[in-house]
């Protein structure tokens, strides 16, 4: 229940916002190259609080802050495949 509410509230705020720069009361922008990330690292971290560190969502997290470097401007995409072929290995390894 408590869920629900944070996520309304976020979504009120959210809304309230893009209409305040719809009318032109405030001016810039809430968004930034590579906001679209968030949905990948925000629930990946809300896992790892939740259930613990897994291989699922460490690879989440990695490509959301992968392409959130790339959106930003860094070359991340050669080490992202090599990044995520150790972080499998590691969970294979000490996977109980």
């Amino acid at each position: 229940m408590k869920q629900r509410n944070f996520l309304g509230l976020i979504l009120v705020v959210l809304g309230a916002i893009l209409l305040l720069q719809a009318f032109d009361i405030i001016q810039g922008t809430i968004f930034f190259n590579g906001w679209w990330t968030l949905f990948l690292i925000i629930p990946a971290i809300v896992s790892m609080s939740r259930t613990g560190v897994s291989v699922g969502n460490t690879i989440l997290l990695v490509l959301g802050i992968g392409f959130l470097l790339q959106e930003q401007g860094w070359n991340f995409r050669g080490f992202l495949v090599p990044a995520i072929f150790i972080i499998l290995g590691i969970g294979i390894l000490f996977r109980k």
